[in-house]
């Protein structure tokens, strides 16, 4: 994407100051200047997000950038559909109003459903700090950290594509989508977090369930016993991110189990 398109859709990345409702205190993180850090090593914007809201000034609100890096040497093939690949993405969150700290979170992005996949995990890295005290030198170097430990995505993809899972394992996985998109109470059956909305969904493996369960969590469309409203798409920010986070964390805690 270029700044022009950027721009449209998330006014807020190019804020060149905080909002005047914070203190002296705040640090100023710039967006426009982390995509020129990001450009300088080689990863490109390919998709922001950014709330809508008549509660806020739109020049100054959360907003989450995605990158991608332009080397296709780091790519993944999906193991669901040979010649498919994973793309490994770095996903930024951002404010300049105080209404979100600085983060950012390893991330896939898979061809085969055209979902995104947020990972945030020890093995990939990640980084998350409040407003006070930052300095562009501490956030350039998170980037490279991240940048370093993206390759090893490569490595639990394919032994999460190695291991089958039974009924069972599969509704455990079900079930952590269930819980994590809405709540542990919900009389959501969990078996329709395992539908397959294509031919390439229909294996048993950790990474064609994790897949499924995680893709039918983002889109909605289920309603639980009594209840009249099925739910929507997710597309809060915070909330999509929890949810993805909880998912991946079932899926490698399935995948050191086996």
């Amino acid at each position: 994407m270029d700044k022009s398109e950027i721009a449209k859709l998330a006014p807020s990345v190019f804020a060149t100051e905080p909002s005047d409702r914070m203190s002296d205190r705040y640090s100023f993180v710039s967006s426009h200047d982390m995509i020129d850090q990001f450009d300088s090593l080689g990863w490109g914007v390919v998709r922001v997000t950014q709330p809508k809201s008549y509660r806020r000034d739109p020049g100054h609100k959360k907003h989450r950038i995605e990158f991608q890096n332009r080397d296709t040497s780091i790519l993944v093939e999906d193991p669901r559909s040979p010649g498919s690949m994973v793309h490994p993405r770095i996903l930024v969150t951002n404010s300049s109003d105080g209404s979100s700290s600085l983060s950012m979170a390893a991330g896939l992005f898979a061809l085969v459903c055209s979902n995104g996949l947020v990972i945030q995990s020890l093995d990939l890295g990640s980084f998350r700090e409040r407003h006070m005290g930052l300095t562009t030198e501490s956030v350039a170097g998170a980037i490279e950290n991240l940048n370093l430990l993206i390759p090893s995505i490569s490595n639990n993809i394919e032994r999460m594509s190695e291991v089958e899972l039974d009924h069972d394992g599969a509704i455990q996985m079900a079930i952590a989508g269930k819980h994590a998109r809405w709540g542990e109470t919900s009389d959501i059956d969990p078996n329709l977090l395992l539908t397959a909305n294509r031919q390439e969904d229909l294996g048993r493996d950790l990474w064609t369930v994790y897949n499924r369960v995680q893709e039918n969590t983002m889109r909605g469309g289920f309603k639980g016993d009594g209840q009249k409203r099925v739910s929507r798409p997710l597309t809060n920010i915070d909330a999509t991110q929890r949810v993805n986070i909880a998912l991946w964390e079932t899926a490698e805690q399935m995948l050191a189990a086996a």
